[in-house]
């Protein structure tokens, strides 16, 4: 595989003054994320608390399609502890951008916990009832948010010029119109202070198996997003302006990975969807608002993660075997 060198702050194209800055109270946007789940019009305090307990198949969204409670504050540093009641059928518990994911169970008393260790606002939902409104929220410290129901409009979008999307912010801009077709894409999910985050490549969204999940995600300089096939189709990542591209294939568990630094945005697709909305983007560190060039990312093959330039920065793709099935 060729190589190319890393993008840095300052890079050809990328001009300082292009720099975002962050609003320091922003609040966290979680209307349309919860617009369908029940009893997600406040958030339940838990602080002060070293663990805090959350039922997985609480009544609600039709049935026992519920987190109970769907959104709760804690303290950094919580354990929180999701506990199955049984009913419902077989659920799990699945961090939006991969930091945690439990196995799908459905016996009562099964258990599954995550300790979240940094302030911030994390969503996270049910895979398979997630469409129902199984879906739920952990504020950690004194991060703000709005609810549905709370009267405050949600942003619809942004000139490109004004300050870096985040979901810190609250904003959700579509990306000069990239991810304006795209309708599962519900703001930009912060990462940040993660070494790897994951995107599903098939998930559900836009009509059918088609979707990047989460679709949008900001990351810190020097993180590896690692794409994993989840659906049945055949489907590629790529992003032609900074040489991001992928095999095609229909591969459930196939993976391909990118690793990032400086600060910039990338915009990707998968060829044979992207018009029918699979899109997604990646915000890196301050997140200039011009678009990145092929600087931004370099390349290496299965053998593992290789040295691209003095600043070993890269990317890699690891080849599983393949199938031509096409759905």
């Amino acid at each position: 595989m060729p190589t190319r060198r890393a993008f840095i702050a300052g890079a050809t194209g990328i001009a300082a003054t292009a720099l975002a800055t962050q609003p320091a109270a922003a609040e966290t946007d979680l209307t349309d994320w919860l617009a369908k789940t029940d009893g997600a019009g406040e958030v339940v305090d838990r602080t002060g608390q070293s663990s805090v307990d959350i039922s997985v198949g609480a009544s609600g969204n039709g049935g026992a399609f519920g987190f109970g409670p769907p959104v709760v504050r804690v303290d950094p540093g919580t354990e929180v502890v999701w506990t199955w009641t049984g009913k419902g059928g077989s659920h799990n518990v699945v961090a939006s951008g991969g930091a945690f994911e439990s196995p799908m169970q459905g016996s009562q008393g099964a258990t599954f916990s995550h300790t979240f260790e940094r302030a911030g606002v994390v969503r996270y939902y049910c895979a398979p009832h997630k469409a129902m409104g199984m879906r739920g929220a952990v504020v950690v410290g004194d991060a703000a948010v709005t609810l549905p129901g709370s009267g405050t409009p949600t942003p619809t979008d942004t000139p490109e010029s004004t300050a870096t999307e985040t979901e810190a912010t609250g904003e959700k801009r579509s990306f000069d119109g990239w991810l304006a077709e795209t309708s599962n894409y519900d703001g930009v999910h912060d990462l940040r202070g993660q070494d790897e985050v994951t995107v599903q490549v098939g998930a559900e969204g836009n009509g059918g198996p088609l979707a990047f999940e989460p679709a949008a995600v900001h990351v810190d300089p020097g993180t590896v997003v690692r794409f994993e096939w989840v659906g049945p189709r055949r489907y590629d990542v790529v992003d032609p302006d900074l040489d991001i591209e992928s095999k095609q294939v229909a591969s459930e568990g196939f993976e391909y990975a990118v690793e990032f630094d400086g600060d910039g945005v990338a915009t990707y697709e998968c060829t044979k969807y992207g018009d029918q909305g699979m899109r997604g983007v990646v915000v890196v560190g301050d997140g200039p608002q011009e678009r990145l060039t092929w600087q931004g990312v370099g390349a290496a093959g299965a053998a593992g993660l290789g040295v691209a330039g003095a600043l070993g920065y890269a990317f890699r793709l690891n080849d599983r075997t393949a199938t031509t099935r096409d759905e």
